[in-house]
């Protein structure tokens, strides 16, 4: 289904200030907001920077178009591990640079059935991205599947380790 491009980015805004909501609170769960808000934000503007940001540069009728903001934003969700402070003035910055460039310049010079491709084309590649991302980051598992793999490792003194020592032992064997 493809959607405009306008309205994916005005979704995606919302989905980011949520997880920005959200990183300012204690999490009891498994998901780390800061995790998830990092990469959700990794994902987003790997997708942007392949179609939506040229697009729209190449339609913008200003002269200042503000790619230096674009390129730190990039810098930024492409760190290894970028602090809370980092993260969210990131984001932030990333949805009003978005909002006040991006969504404008497409809305006003793109016919609509050029800003459903884009729309499409945009989810294609970030849900491509997420699930790159998601499968090269480590699943935190549980105690007892981490002794089962050192067990079946052979690791020595498993039933009286933590979950990090387990985790650390695995590890160090690089047992999958």
């Amino acid at each position: 289904m493809a959607v405009d491009i306008c309205l994916v980015l005005r979704s995606e805004h919302r989905r980011l200030h949520q997880l920005v909501a959200r990183c300012g609170r204690a999490s009891r769960g498994l998901n780390d907001p800061l995790v998830e808000l990092h990469t959700v934000l990794r994902a987003h503007v790997l997708a942007a920077v392949a179609e939506v940001y040229p697009t729209a540069a190449r339609h913008s009728a200003i002269n200042q178009w503000p790619a230096g903001v674009f390129a730190d934003l990039r810098q930024t969700a492409e760190a290894d591990d970028p602090s809370h402070a980092q993260l969210t003035e990131a984001t932030i910055r990333l949805i009003e640079a978005e909002s006040d460039h991006v969504v404008t310049v497409l809305d006003a010079g793109l016919e609509v059935c050029e800003r459903r491709h884009l729309g499409k084309v945009f989810r294609i590649r970030r849900d491509a991205s997420l699930r790159k991302i998601k499968r090269t980051t480590r699943r935190r598992r549980s105690q007892t599947e981490l002794y089962e793999v050192a067990r079946r490792a052979g690791v020595q003194h498993r039933s009286s380790m933590t979950q990090a020592q387990l985790q650390a032992a695995i590890e160090g064997l690089n047992v999958q």
